[in-house]
């Protein structure tokens, strides 16, 4: 597999490729949040995720695609911007 892409996650600067998966910790320590702010966007819908695992236990993971996507959506523009 050929990653095209490449971020750094967090303050432990984790290289990342697109299209791999992350963990919920990493987008928490990469946004510098608490992991139940995470699990309420993916519960939300607001961020997507996959269940990995069997059982009531399963593990979820992030594609990177879809962290940046949700970073994106998220920012904030000022009130007083010009319209381009």
């Amino acid at each position: 597999m050929e990653a095209t892409e490449t971020t750094e996650v967090g303050p432990g600067e984790v290289e990342l490729a697109a299209g791999e998966y992350v963990r919920v910790s990493a987008i928490a320590e990469y946004f510098d949040i608490g992991l139940s702010t995470v699990y309420q966007a993916i519960e939300q819908g607001d961020l997507p995720a996959i269940g990995v695992g069997n059982g009531s236990k399963k593990a979820l993971r992030v594609r990177l695609s879809d962290v940046l996507a949700y970073e994106k959506s998220r920012r904030i523009k000022p009130k007083n911007a010009p319209t381009l």
